[in-house]
């Protein structure tokens, strides 16, 4: 995709938006529109063909209290419009901005970008962009969303786990519990976490390992809660010579290896994938260094580094203990696979299907064995280094 298929919507005010064409990239876009409300968002919005591609730019006025921001988000054009996820611009200085952002109690600082920048980021795929007929779509009737969200408070993150004993275990300390879902198969509780009030979150574990329970659950606290946010985390198998215990892994991609058709004596794959790379893991990666050093200070018992690794994880639908396995069966799918487990594509293909694909998924898990040799007694540390993970993001906004 070239940034000459996109329709740029800035919003802005006239003189400004008239001083600054230039400095987006006038050449660069298919075409440029000025909004400064909903009513201007929607008329010209409509006026669009139904497969033109939009993206949304706020300027910031980080002169003057970041009024740009405040306004958009008082006319709530992103309430209205889900898929609507707009890059807030300026070329002032980047740290007054963020921290007039936090002290407004606005966690979105990733999204802060100068003008240069939009081009690369839209062209590189750092930030979805979305047609006209798809954001029709998610247009939220806000009186249905009070009679779906009447009985429970609005829930921005879920976080599901495939075990109860060690993963969970590792989660619950983040949380503080408000309540629970009337629930006779799963036990799905809410809060919010405890480094972070403002920021409710339901969470829950499976009956059962594999791919079909985790998109079972991942389906039922979709609907139930319509997060933004869906979370896995837990442990895995890393790949051989390439992970050590306790190696955290977010996915950039899950995949499954073992559908497929049987004919005589062959097995023909039949992959099934779905991406999970998404500004949020680009902004991880930016963060590694001060998330090794958060879980490696919170832990002095082991003087071995933990890494992070964001690369594909495959799915499968068995324990796999062989020897000499991942090279011949995910590394000749992938080659830069680098995790394998049970659940997680049942996570992501939930996240791309319910709640018109809403949701966002982020797996990140740790390595416990290297799926030749196992080893029970890593299963806690690896469950602790991914929950920590997760608490760092959370406690830091980048999620």
């Amino acid at each position: 995709m070239t940034t000459e298929e996109i329709v740029l919507f800035v919003f802005d005010e006239e003189a400004h938006f008239q001083a600054n064409l230039e400095l987006l990239g006038r050449s660069s876009f298919k075409k440029i529109e000025r909004i400064d409300s909903e009513e201007s968002f929607t008329r010209k919005l409509n006026q669009l063909r139904e497969e033109e591609l939009v993206f949304v730019v706020v300027h910031i006025f980080y002169t003057e209290k970041i009024k740009g921001i405040k306004k958009f988000l008082a006319e709530k054009i992103k309430k209205k419009h889900p898929l609507i996820d707009p890059l807030y611009i300026s070329d002032g200085s980047g740290g007054i901005i963020k921290k007039e952002m936090i002290e407004s109690d606005i966690d979105e600082v990733f999204r802060v970008k100068q003008y240069y920048q939009i081009v690369d980021e839209l062209e590189q795929e750092n930030f979805n962009v979305y047609t006209k007929k798809e954001i029709i779509s998610s247009i939220v009737n806000s009186d249905n969303t009070k009679v779906c969200n009447a009985k429970y408070p609005q829930i921005d993150y879920v976080i599901i786990t495939a075990l109860e004993e060690d993963e969970m275990e590792k989660v619950l300390p983040m949380i503080k519990r408000e309540g629970k879902v009337d629930n006779d198969k799963h036990l799905i509780e809410y809060g919010h976490f405890k480094n972070s009030p403002t920021k409710k979150v339901a969470y829950a574990s499976q009956q059962e390992t594999g791919m079909m329970d985790a998109a079972i659950l991942a389906t039922e606290m979709i609907v139930t809660f319509k997060p933004k946010f869906v979370i896995m985390t837990g442990v895995l198998g890393g790949k051989p010579d390439d992970t050590k215990i306790g190696d955290i892994i977010v996915s950039k991609k899950v995949f499954t290896i073992d559908k497929g058709k049987i004919d005589d004596d062959e097995f023909e794959k039949e992959l099934e994938n779905v991406n999970t790379n998404n500004a949020y893991v680009t902004s991880f990666i930016r963060e590694q260094k001060n998330i090794k050093r958060f879980i490696e200070d919170e832990n002095q018992t082991r003087k071995t580094p933990v890494n992070i690794h964001f690369e594909p994880i495959a799915c499968v639908r068995s324990v796999i203990n062989k020897e000499g396995y991942f090279v011949e069966n995910i590394s000749t799918v992938d080659r830069k696979a680098i995790g394998l487990e049970m659940e997680s594509y049942g996570i992501a293909r939930a996240c791309e299907i319910v709640n018109n694909g809403q949701s966002i998924p982020i797996i990140v898990k740790s390595v416990m064995d290297n799926t030749q040799e196992k080893t029970d007694d890593a299963k806690t540390y690896a469950a602790w280094t991914s929950a920590k993970f997760i608490e760092y993001v959370i406690i830091n906004d980048l999620l």
